[in-house]
């Protein structure tokens, strides 16, 4: 479903019937259902209090799926509730919600909002475009480039509503006819769903396995140990997406040529780099750099107590120190800085509480011993191959991601994940980035992401056209991941 914190636009021509139905129907039956299993007498290894934290996570996971309630509400449930039946100190429950993940994620996002207020994301992705060459299956291709490369620093929904104008234009230009708008308009969301997966900060899904990892394996991910990860798996799903939207895709050279055209115009329209977005750039790029030198800044004495999360927050410090030094109209009322506080309001503040409430979760399922029973109920799969295993889980998420928050999604899977990795002796990693890489890739239906509901919002592309495209391109991104982890 949408990707947490990253809110679809309004769908036309869709109804929101089902989705209505869908909601009322979570809202009744989650309280029901949590409330049944919460008094269920514990079984053999369990205390009541591991039953009263199966039925509140069965009660997230239903009004999550369904959001019956805003997800982001649903997510302060662990604070009312674990305190109430003693189940954890409040202080315990409550430390997730400032969790170093959740701030480093909110730094990012304050970078991420200062590209976005100066348009430095929109001259990137036209230079991009501009160098991607006249044939149209290459300009598909630049098309996914930029939006992948975008969408690793900056919220995907956000690279989709930016690139999928640009895009229009590019096609009504080229006359390509409604094919070439298919493959370019689903080019975009595919590539800011895959994109994501580059950096820790470039989808929320990432940072609830980094953070997980790190407080219930003690595994601590550098940036640039996930980019090591994120960036091949990029490598392999971009080009794959790209083939398979193209296959077929013919086009005259003065097709290519108008769409040529219509880029150089709207990058000339830009006109030349502003002093903010110059300065919003040296910032990112100090930023980034950082983020990907950190391991051997921190060998600086100086520097030692460096972090991925200190790094995000010196950045977005530095967003509102830096004067953008714009003199043209288009800076009137728009404060003296690179960013004021109106710009922070932006900020998507029900995902900290979403990746909190998240995180609470799970440390309440380790905490109550929960975890460890599920993974003496999974020994029997220890006896399939690494790879089998990975191909089922990845395969149920792939899926599961389609109809519901790839954070829930996540949230859902990682203490099953836990306790599996106990029973088999599977590193946890092996584990938990495959399922993390795999809830990425819904791919198939407009309310699988916030991407794909911005294109199908454009009635360019159909239901149809997504889900037989999403579906060749779900089934191929699981055998990647499956193949990729699993040998």
């Amino acid at each position: 479903m949408t990707e947490t914190g990253e809110t679809s636009p309004p769908r036309e021509g869709m109804t929101n019937g089902g989705a209505g139905f869908a909601a009322t129907f979570g809202l009744l039956a989650g309280p029901v259902l949590a409330l049944i299993v919460a008094l269920l007498p514990p079984p053999a290894g369990l205390e009541p209090s591991a039953m009263w934290v199966a039925g509140l996570f069965l009660l997230m996971a239903i009004w999550w799926a369904t959001e019956a309630i805003p997800m982001a509400v649903t997510s302060l449930l662990p604070l009312a509730i674990l305190p109430l039946f003693g189940i954890m100190d409040l202080k315990d429950v409550a430390a997730p919600y400032a969790d170093p993940v959740v701030m480093l994620l909110l730094g990012g996002f304050l970078v991420a909002l200062a590209i976005e207020k100066w348009n430095l994301h929109r001259r990137i992705a036209l230079n991009v475009l501009r160098v991607s060459g006249a044939r149209l299956k290459l300009l598909t291709g630049g098309v996914m480039l930029a939006t992948a490369l975008l969408s690793m620093w900056i919220s995907n929904t956000a690279t989709a509503l930016m690139m999928t104008p640009i895009i229009l234009s590019v096609a009504v230009a080229a006359g390509g006819g409604p094919r070439l708008a298919v493959a370019l308009l689903l080019g975009v969301c595919y590539a800011a769903s895959i994109g994501g997966l580059g950096t820790p900060v470039g989808t929320p899904t990432n940072l609830i396995a980094i953070g997980w990892l790190k407080e219930n394996a003690g595994i601590e991910i550098t940036f640039r140990e996930w980019m090591a990860t994120g960036v091949p798996m990029i490598a392999l799903m971009l080009p794959a997406a790209w083939l398979i939207l193209t296959w077929g895709l013919k086009s005259s050279p003065e097709q290519a040529q108008a769409a040529s055209a219509s880029i150089r115009a709207q990058h000339g329209a830009l006109g030349r780099v502003t002093s903010a977005e110059a300065r919003v750039a040296t910032v990112f790029a100090c930023v980034a750099a950082a983020w990907i030198l950190r391991e051997q800044l921190i060998k600086v004495p100086a520097l030692s107590g460096l972090t991925d999360m200190g790094i995000a927050m010196l950045g977005a410090v530095a967003m509102f120190l830096v004067p953008h030094g714009d003199t043209s109209e288009r800076a009137a009322g728009r404060g003296g800085a690179l960013l004021d506080w109106d710009d922070g309001k932006n900020v998507p503040w029900d995902v900290v509480l979403l990746f909190g409430g998240g995180l609470s979760m799970a440390a309440a399922i380790q905490a109550s011993g929960l975890a460890g029973w599920l993974g003496t109920y999974l020994a029997g799969l220890a006896t399939l191959p690494p790879i089998v295993l990975i191909l089922i889980i990845v395969t149920m998420v792939v899926f599961l991601s389609e109809v519901m928050s790839n954070v829930a999604a996540m949230t859902t899977f990682l203490p099953v994940l836990g306790a599996l990795s106990d029973a088999t002796g599977l590193d946890i990693r092996a584990l938990v980035i495959p399922c993390c890489v795999a809830a990425s890739c819904g791919f198939m239906l407009p309310i699988a992401t916030g991407p794909n509901a911005v294109v199908y919002a454009t009635r360019k592309v159909t239901v149809r056209d997504m889900a037989r495209a999403g579906f060749a391109l779900n089934l191929t991104c699981i055998g990647i991941i499956a193949v990729y982890f699993g040998l």
